[in-house]
């Protein structure tokens, strides 16, 4: 069973939020000292902020990405 069309770009967000969010806050607590408590405070604060931004950005960036190349 699958969700419907609707909810791709919520599940979609929350997939490519989680691992682009995860990677840059481990590598920025990485370089400032890391604890585990840290850097998982940080990652949920970035994952929260990061999902619906890229919900709401990602039709203008594809839009302005596909003036730039072809699309795949």
């Amino acid at each position: 069973m699958s969700l419907s069309r609707r909810w791709f770009p919520w599940v979609f967000a929350l997939i490519m939020g989680g691992a682009m969010t995860l990677i840059v806050t481990l590598a920025l607590t990485l370089a400032q000292g890391f604890t585990l408590a840290g850097w998982m405070g940080r990652w949920l604060l970035a994952w929260l902020v990061a999902t619906p931004t890229i919900v709401l950005l990602a039709p203008g960036a594809r839009r302005r990405a596909a003036r730039i190349a072809e699309l795949p």
